[in-house]
């Protein structure tokens, strides 16, 4: 073989094993990151999970993928939080409740009537109370990248609108599995049944129980406005949420990409607020086309409630700790303040 030959050969060999080279990082550094939701595709949680996985491949030019798991794939709620502490999980959003068994101050943000508006709630989130909440879930292995929320909790039922407290009375209500839902709506008069959330529509539908208590998007993915006649937009306590990835997983990141995680789940965070209301709206027409009667409850009537539920909201705040429970409060109460003055 001539010697130029076998130089062009050694030649091509040395810059494809180059390129190789060059390569080889860019690959080794890309990863795939695994989320979760228990929610329905169409949830608005799912819907923003599918946007945080869109904008992080867009933010790190396809160095970090999110595969996006619905339907509680791989687990519900508690399984998951366990799993991105354990590291076999990465990312998920999950209501605040069930964080509350870890970190007992998460409780607060489901308190019945905590919250008037969508804006409050992000505004405090947002501010020094988010931060200290974030602080104290890092400590039990769960870095908080957004909190949110899928609006407020309704009741619906088959026998009769719910104007004020008193006409809960008798009604036979399904509630989370949760000590102080039930407390609640013993104290509104209702007979609770607490009863795991995939039992819900049959037992609706076999009058098992009257009614129920859920956010819009929960009422419409689990199609109850096929087995409920009556809405009533109670805005007792807001269903909230957060986004978040297992300390194990985020200590894996590069300050460069953990940066960009955080870029992506603002975003994603931002996107949510804008289009919920839109959501909100569209699901209020289905329940409607669907044949079930709406009301709404005025503020004066759902602060009456609130009186009413004085007693369950004063246990409440000595399992949070009086002193944070003042101190949140505050904070609403200033938020509220500036919301106002707008």
């Amino acid at each position: 073989m001539h010697s130029n030959t076998l130089s062009k050969i050694t030649r091509r060999a040395a810059i494809a094993a180059a390129a190789f080279a060059l390569a080889l990082p860019a690959a080794q550094a890309q990863q795939t990151l695994k989320g979760g939701t228990s929610m329905t595709p169409d949830h608005p949680a799912a819907e923003m999970l599918k946007k945080f996985s869109e904008v992080l491949d867009a933010k790190s030019h396809g160095k970090i993928k999110l595969q996006v798991l619905t339907n509680g794939v791989l687990g519900a709620d508690v399984q998951m939080q366990s799993q991105l502490q354990a590291g076999t999980q990465d990312v998920m959003t999950t209501g605040t409740a069930t964080m509350a068994s870890q970190v007992k101050e998460m409780a607060i943000l489901d308190f019945p009537f905590v919250f008037q508006s969508g804006e409050e709630f992000d505004r405090v989130m947002d501010g020094p109370m988010g931060k200290l909440l974030s602080d104290k879930a890092y400590e039990k292995g769960w870095v908080v990248l957004a909190y949110t929320h899928n609006g407020f909790r309704n009741t619906t039922n088959s026998k009769h609108p719910i104007t004020k407290w008193e006409d809960y009375k008798g009604l036979k209500l399904r509630v989370i599995q949760n000590a102080m839902y039930i407390d609640m709506f013993k104290q509104l008069g209702a007979n609770p049944t607490p009863m795991a959330v995939t039992e819900v529509y049959t037992a609706l539908e076999t009058k098992a129980v009257d009614g129920q208590e859920n956010p819009l998007p929960q009422i419409v993915t689990m199609k109850m406005q096929e087995v409920q006649k009556y809405l009533s937009l109670t805005r007792h306590s807001i269903n909230s949420e957060a986004l978040l990835i297992g300390r194990k997983s985020w200590d894996k990141l590069s300050k460069e990409d953990q940066a960009t995680v955080l870029a992506a789940a603002n975003e994603a965070k931002q996107w949510k607020r804008h289009e919920l209301p839109r959501m909100e709206a569209g699901m209020l027409e289905t329940v409607k086309k669907a044949g079930m009667q709406v009301n709404d409850v005025s503020l004066a009537e759902r602060q009456r409630m609130a009186v009413q539920l004085k007693p369950v909201i004063d246990r409440q705040n000595e399992r949070v700790g009086e002193d944070f429970a003042r101190q949140f409060y505050a904070e609403v109460q200033k938020v509220r303040t500036n919301v106002a003055a707008k």
